[in-house]
């Protein structure tokens, strides 16, 4: 009896160490099917190479550390507020405004197109963009700047008079005020809007601080110890409104009391631009500092327009109210480079500095006519161009 127990179980033992052999060598056919999955998935959510095998991974590699979220090259939500400072030229035609005349003849100019020159002008610039699939993002920016303003006075013991025909006596040699001017205060002012939606691919990787120049594989599980960098293509519409107006006021000293007798010139100058783009963003970042660059340029159609008019002494219109309008194409370019400080991983502070160019659109002192016969002002000039530069300073999220 004692014998069969013993065989029984020996049989049992021998059982049981069949069915646990099994049992684990089924477990690690399963983890061998799973672990190229997983090893992909790291790969990929880190940036690396999806082909590497396991054995070639330089060390282990922290599946979803916690603030990677914060970390990650290319983020989720972001966005920046900045105030900027912005210089625009006057590239318009270079005509005399002012002169002075002797037995009806010019010979001396006082004021001319290319003396009116605009100071640093505040503008502001908001950037808000939102990933929707992998690398795609739907990004929205909208610059102003508002009231850039240039101005002259001209006052002499000398009549100065406008040139052309408007100058040598008016339309139809009627003027009271232009022929003989006393005073004279000329404004040329613009204003420049802006509005797009791009749609933009980010790609990137990031590094452990201690890593090789250049090595940008695998974050390290510490998103404050990782150096970053990305690189996005974005392509979008863009609609852009310039507006301008150049006033001249002259006042002139006329009868015994002296009276004063004044005059008005005013053009006003509309371009609404409207195409697509192209652009790309560089950013690379370490733990506190930084650098971004963006560039962008495309083709837009410009609706343009203008209108004008002159009036004399008494309130009358010596020139009535005329204008044009026309569509032609229009180039925009935009480049803005910047230094970025990081106060968390979230916040940062930048600051940078910025090149506007647009051609193919219509300035107002590009609209000037001073012919003294009619019709005149009736025509629309608009292959002007003009360019911003100044900097930048702001403040920047990224979650």
């Amino acid at each position: 009896m004692k014998t069969i127990r013993m065989r029984v179980g020996w049989i049992l033992l021998l059982v049981l160490t069949a069915k646990t052999g099994a049992t684990v060598q089924g477990q690690q056919i399963a983890q061998q099917a799973w672990r190229p999955n997983e090893a992909r998935a790291d790969a990929l959510w880190y940036g690396r190479n999806p082909s590497e095998k396991i054995g070639e991974h330089p060390q282990k590699i922290e599946k979803n550390p916690p603030c990677l979220a914060h970390c990650s090259p290319c983020p989720q939500v972001y966005g920046y507020v900045e105030g900027m400072f912005l210089e625009r030229s006057n590239s318009s035609y270079d005509q005399p405004l002012l002169v002075q005349r002797e037995f009806g003849t010019p010979v001396a100019t006082l004021l001319r197109t290319s003396d009116l020159d605009f100071n640093y002008e505040p503008a502001a610039r908001v950037v808000l963009g939102s990933r929707v699939y992998d690398g795609w993002a739907i990004e929205g920016v909208y610059f102003g700047l508002w009231d850039a303003d240039s101005s002259a006075y001209v006052a002499t013991d000398e009549a100065l008079t406008l040139p052309d025909g408007l100058g040598a006596g008016g339309q139809g040699g009627g003027s009271n005020v232009w022929s003989s001017l006393n005073r004279t205060w000329v404004d040329y002012s613009s204003d420049l809007q802006s509005a797009e939606l791009n749609l933009v691919y980010c790609c990137g990787g990031c590094a452990a601080c201690g890593a090789g120049k250049g090595d940008y594989a695998a974050a390290g599980p510490s998103c404050s110890d990782s150096r970053c960098r990305t690189f996005e293509w974005l392509a979008g519409f863009r609609f852009l409104d310039l507006s301008e107006e150049l006033r001249i006021y002259g006042e002139k000293d006329a009868g015994d009391p002296p009276a004063v007798e004044s005059g008005v010139y005013d053009i006003l100058t509309r371009n609404h631009l409207y195409g697509g783009q192209l652009g790309a963003r560089f950013r690379c970042w370490g733990t506190r500092l930084g650098w971004e660059a963006t560039g962008k340029l495309g083709i837009f159609g410009n609706d343009a327009d203008q209108e004008q008019y002159v009036t004399d002494y008494p309130e009358f219109e010596l020139r009535p109210r005329t204008g044009a309008e026309g569509c032609e194409v229009a180039f925009v370019g935009d480049l803005n480079l910047s230094l970025i400080y990081r106060l968390s991983d979230v916040w940062s502070l930048r600051g940078g500095y910025n090149l506007i160019w647009i051609s193919g659109v219509a300035l107002a002192p590009d609209q000037l006519d001073f012919s003294g016969t009619l019709p005149a002002g009736d025509r629309l000039h608009s292959n002007g161009s003009l360019f911003l530069h100044g900097v930048s300073c702001g403040v920047e999220a990224r979650w």
